[in-house]
């Protein structure tokens, strides 16, 4: 078994060098935050069950991987597995929803694929990074996107004074989190700040819930003013105060729900007591 652990680990090292170029710094940051705050929310069940499958892999890093690895061929349809697509007119109950999958699809596929004993090591550590990094793409409101858009990828933007254009996707990528000198990690203890029955509220929401929260979002990201939507849109530090509370708000909501999944998972009995 340690010789079988070993060579996931091995091959997992190998993914993240090949893939690190395709990864932003930015969501990167966003994804350790919510696996930081998750992991202060876990069970020490959860946490020997976690560690069973990854053993001393950083798991911020490993929720990195599904990132670094969509653009190899042998990866290339879990590219749709990130996002959603939904216009302002379209409801969830009949939706046309994509055939190569979507993030509803693919986190209901690795919770089921972590509940089979008969996984390999491979597989459980392949649907423990994917669960991870999916729990926080559908708290980013933009990866349940509209389709003329893209997400708001294809609406360039102008951040502050920078000369260099990028778009909106982005911004509530990362860009509206205020690191400054601190670590994720740091990032998300200062956000941790929440009561018990906040905690046991969102908890008790459903996957379909997280997408329908981020989708009611949208009134406050296409808000620019006090400026005037163009060709490149001007981020202004208006934007910025307005917006990153709610930023701050999802990556808390992600990282207390993704206890809450993993906590179902390898320890129900203490996930029961909590609701």
């Amino acid at each position: 078994m340690i010789l079988k652990l070993r060579s996931v680990y091995q091959w997992l090292a190998v993914c993240l060098v090949l893939g690190s170029s395709q990864v932003q710094a930015f969501g990167a940051d966003g994804h350790r935050i919510v696996v930081a705050i998750a992991k202060t929310h876990i069970s020490p069940v959860t946490a020997a069950a976690i560690k069973g499958i990854a053993g001393d892999t950083d798991l911020g890093q490993l929720s990195l991987w599904p990132d670094s690895i969509r653009h190899l061929p042998v990866w290339e349809q879990s590219k749709y597995w990130h996002y959603v697509s939904i216009d302002d007119h379209e409801q969830f109950h009949n939706l046309q929803r994509n055939a190569d999958g979507d993030v509803l699809s693919a986190l209901d596929h690795f919770y089921t694929q972590l509940q089979n004993p008969d996984l390999s090591p491979r597989q459980q550590l392949e649907a423990l990074a994917f669960l991870m990094h999916l729990v926080a793409d559908i708290h980013q409101p933009l990866h349940v996107g509209r389709r003329d858009d893209r997400g708001g990828n294809s609406i360039g933007v102008k951040w502050l004074d920078q000369k260099k254009t990028t778009n909106l996707h982005r911004v509530w990528d990362g860009l509206l989190l205020d690191l400054d000198s601190k670590s994720p990690e740091e990032y998300g203890r200062q956000l941790n700040t929440t009561s018990m029955q906040q905690v046991a509220q969102w908890q008790s929401s459903t996957v379909l819930d997280w997408a329908k929260e981020s989708k009611a979002l949208r009134t406050q990201i296409y808000n620019f003013r006090p400026v005037t939507q163009s060709r490149r849109t001007l981020i202004t530090q208006t934007y910025i105060e307005r917006n990153r509370p709610i930023v701050e708000l999802r990556l808390l909501m992600a990282g207390v729900r993704l206890a809450a999944s993993l906590n179902r998972l390898f320890d129900p009995k203490h996930q029961q007591q909590k609701q």
